[in-house]
């Protein structure tokens, strides 16, 4: 047996049948050492994460980490059949790490040589490592007993299942509303400072390690200019992840969390401090220029996704509900809300799971028809539910206009709860508990919601919510052959035959904008970034009819040329050095026209 330093250590990915617990959890025969479960805790008070790759089914699993008392010490879990090395790296990859800062611990040699295969620079082992990491892990300081480093990387977590929402990372950071703050006051935090330039190493550009006395002469030396970054964003809060040491104008630290790896944060920072110079040691994730500066990172209110400054003055008096997936979150990326839209749209809860059923018609009509104690069966019934999406404003809000869309309707089934009339739908995250005995005792699938009853709802709304509402459904797309094109089609004819009857029912048909297979991305439910666009120009079209308002946006020729100009830049990145004359010249004109 190799002993690991856990000095070196990040991150412990833990097997758990004969590993983390004895047995075999599928065979009823799973106990939980006394010893391994208070090393879980430990490990966490002593900032070293715990995740899981295991070849179980997810959920019982779950179950059973729960009721052991130790499921929250676990972030990124990997738990299903499939080989264990391209998850390994997956998982790391998704934690921004370096395999050699991680310990895989599995009693299979196969898997354990799987995972290296993947990852050569993997520390591997198989249990009887346990006892030694028990006895080591007594000298180790317990510095995080808040848990402030697993928090963080629980924000990482959700925020991975939320950036698959997203028809482009790029989107996906818009809509994240990145903050960076630059501090100065560096002797109050320089124990922290210290230890991110002695442990960071993918983001550390300069590799200079000093003993903490060496910098607090350095950040007290009035030659140097210091300073340390700290980030937010909506999902959280990332504490202190970068320092810098500049000295007339050479950079003689540069350092940055792997927590934030993907933001581009690095650059900013660079950007902020015009470019000086920097030697750049060693291998590092995320390459610098001296040309850019992220557009996504302290963004001003006018700073939008592509299109910049949809202005909606004129609305402002107009209180607005968007309520769906992700059709309406792409789209509501492209609207400057000034406080009058409410948004209620796909979440990731505190369990991890994706949240998007409840923007499905059938729950929005268990806001108002469901009892306390209908809500109470549901959620006793399936323990997918998360109870915030038994709550809404939908008919309460007193909303002038809301969008909802019929996307969902056409995508999940409905189950009706047997001798009554209470209904949930399941999505493709827990559509486990369409084999759960227990759930079908006492629920029966009805399929798809069909077109009447669709309608029926619509009519429905129409009485319950005030008269001066406007409902605008946001259609699916038909294109091609497909049974979902054909469910969308069905759907679409009766709420077009509904609002020409209804002045109060009003709808964007996407057909008129995602035309051929040019404009979906993976499938026929989400759509490249134009198509949003434009369903974003038809919902203040639509905002504009209710109210009155003038309304002016960019034309869509700016969105054609903006992306036209992107992809100019790609091609020419695979095929001219980013270190040439011409590509820094090229790349000069393209943030010149893009910002016009």
């Amino acid at each position: 047996m190799i002993m690991t330093d856990l000095n070196k250590i990040k991150l412990i990915i833990w097997d758990l049948d004969d590993t983390l617990w004895r047995g075999t959890l599928s065979e009823g025969g799973a106990q939980l050492p006394v010893e391994h479960s208070q090393l879980i805790a430990d490990l966490t008070d002593a900032g070293i994460i715990n995740s899981i790759c295991s070849k179980n089914d997810l959920e019982p699993t779950k179950v059973e980490l729960q009721r052991l008392g130790i499921w929250d010490y676990f972030v990124f879990p990997s738990i299903n059949w499939e080989n264990k090395g391209i998850r390994i790296k997956h998982l790391i990859d998704n934690m921004a790490l370096r395999p050699v800062n991680v310990l895989f611990v599995d009693d299979n040699t196969f898997n354990l040589q799987d995972a290296k295969h993947c990852l050569p620079d993997l520390q591997i082992a198989t249990p009887d490592i346990i006892p030694a990491i028990i006895e080591q892990l007594q000298s180790i300081e317990k510095k995080d007993r808040t848990h402030k480093r697993l928090n963080q990387y629980k924000i990482l977590e959700k925020k991975a299942t939320i950036a698959e929402t997203y028809d482009s990372n790029e989107a996906f950071l818009f809509a994240s509303n990145i903050r960076v703050t630059i501090h100065t006051n560096c002797l109050e935090v320089i124990e922290r400072l210290h230890e991110l330039l002695m442990r960071s190493n993918q983001l550390n550009y300069t590799k200079k390690r000093i003993p903490l006395d060496e910098l607090k002469t350095i950040v007290s030396n009035p030659e140097y200019q210091c300073g340390y970054v700290t980030v937010t964003d909506k999902y959280g809060d990332y504490g202190i992840v970068g320092f810098y040491a500049n000295k007339g104008g050479y950079l003689e630290h540069f350092v940055f969390s792997c927590r934030t790896m993907g933001q581009m944060i690095e650059q900013y920072v660079y950007a902020q401090l015009r470019f000086p110079k920097l030697e750049v040691v060693g291998e590092v994730r995320t390459q610098l220029n001296i040309t850019d500066c992220p557009a996504w990172i302290n963004q001003s209110d006018t700073k939008l996704v592509e299109v910049r400054e949809l202005e909606n003055k004129g609305i402002r008096n107009c209180k607005i509900l968007v309520k769906g997936p992700c059709d309406l979150s792409n789209s509501l990326s492209y609207i400057h809300s000034s406080g009058n839209i409410v948004s209620e749209l796909t979440y990731v809860d505190n369990r991890g799971m994706v949240i998007d059923t409840y923007n499905h018609i059938v729950h929005i009509r268990g806001l108002y028809k469901y009892s306390d104690t209908d809500n109470k069966m549901l959620l006793e019934d399936c323990p997918y539910i998360d109870p915030t999406m038994l709550n809404g404003t939908f008919f309460t809000g007193e909303y002038d206009l809301i969008f909802m869309s019929s996307l969902l309707e056409s995508s999940y089934n409905v189950y009706r709860r047997k001798g009554s009339n209470l209904r949930v739908v399941m999505n493709s995250y827990n559509n486990y508990m369409e084999s759960d005995p227990a759930f079908l005792a006492k629920y029966e699938c009805e399929g798809y919601i069909t077109p009447e009853r669709y309608i029926q709802y619509l009519r429905e709304f129409l009485i319950w919510l005030p008269k001066k509402t406007v409902l605008c459904v946001i259609l699916g797309a038909t294109y091609g052959a497909s049974s979902e094109a054909y469910r969308h089609m069905k759907l679409n004819n009766v709420v077009k035959e509904l609002a020409a009857l209804e002045p109060r029912i009003k709808y964007i048909d996407v057909d008129e904008f995602a035309k051929d297979e040019s404009d979906f991305i993976d499938g026929l439910n989400h759509y490249k970034t134009r198509v949003y666009f434009e369903i974003a120009q038809a919902m203040l079209r639509i905002a504009r009819e209710k109210t009155g308002a003038k309304i002016s946006s960019y034309s869509v020729l700016k969105v054609w040329t903006d992306q036209v100009l992107k992809k100019m830049r790609d091609v020419l990145k695979k095929h001219i050095s980013q270190e040439s004359f011409w590509f820094k010249a090229m790349q000069r004109i393209y943030r010149i026209m893009v910002n016009k």
